[in-house]
């Protein structure tokens, strides 16, 4: 049995950096079993899922962050939703997308929901024959103001996102002179932590440990899982709006019933007219 994903923390005080550790081994697992989606076009989603989740390490409590890809060329649509919970769900469509791009021409819009606040933080990328790699570490960069780099792991469903840390109470060109950059972080740990990527194991303790024998400090961790939303009572409202505005027979095609497949969960429900027609507008 896989051990639950988690999202691990660690503080590394010598060098004034964060490095956030994802296992994601039980969520890729577990999106594999939903998404339909083959051979390359899985390992290209595998990586966008295990890139992206990083980012969860940048949520503050009640905080949620959406990631919507349009690509041109390739076309497919990529929509990854995560909150500070560890609580995430995607879909990648078409279903039967089968490729591995390496560089996309598109956009990307990226969403962040604040608590109490109906009107989320929206900044929109150009992408023009980029990867997906370069996307995020450009939202990092552009969006957060952040000196960080993503690494994917070869070997397991895991992944690293390093984060070079300001000082404080010291003179900024000091600073620049004298702190290492993120590249040459990643070059300095870059064998330590790719021997726990071969390893591919999912032990809470195993991977702490890992880390605290660097001599890090270890923050805390959070599970990462799929979590969808949908229930029969919002399918149905859906629908029911549907029908408002393109009509009932329409919407049913003259049957008693139809269909509908939620594309976060691909679950699917069976709505009646007789319920539409009875429920509360």
């Amino acid at each position: 049995m896989i051990d639950e994903s988690r999202l691990y923390s660690f503080l590394d005080r010598e060098s004034n950096f964060t490095v956030h550790f994802l296992d994601g081994q039980k969520l890729i697992h577990d999106l594999a079993i939903i998404h339909d989606v083959k051979s390359q076009g899985f390992a290209y989603f595998r990586d966008s899922i295990l890139t992206a989740q990083n980012l969860i390490s940048l949520l503050k409590s009640g905080e949620g962050l959406g990631l919507f890809l349009d690509s041109n060329d390739p076309y497919f649509k990529l929509k990854i939703e995560m909150n500070f919970a560890g609580r995430m769900r995607t879909l990648l469509m078409p279903e039967d997308f089968n490729t591995f791009p390496e560089k996309i021409t598109g956009t990307c819009r990226l969403s962040k929901i604040f608590p109490n606040n109906p009107s989320p933080y929206t900044s929109v990328i150009e992408l023009n024959n980029v990867s997906f790699h370069q996307v995020v570490n450009q939202i990092l960069q552009e969006s957060y103001q952040l000196k960080a780099d993503i690494h994917l792991s070869d070997d397991s469903d895991q992944s690293v996102m390093i984060q070079q840390l300001p000082k404080d109470n010291i003179d900024k060109e000091e600073s620049e002179d004298t702190q290492i950059s993120t590249k040459e972080y990643w070059i300095k740990h870059q064998k330590h932590i790719q021997s726990l990527f071969s390893e591919s194991t999912t032990e809470q303790g195993k991977i702490q440990g890992h880390f605290e024998s660097l001599g890090f400090t270890y923050l805390g961790s959070k599970l990462v899982e799929f979590k969808c939303n949908c229930s029969r009572e919002r399918m149905v409202r859906s629908i029911s709006s549907l029908c408002m505005s393109a009509g009932i027979d329409d919407v049913f095609e003259n049957k008693n019933d139809l269909e509908a497949k939620c594309d976060y969960c691909k679950t699917y429900y069976l709505i009646t007219k007789d319920e539409i027609i009875n429920t509360p507008h």
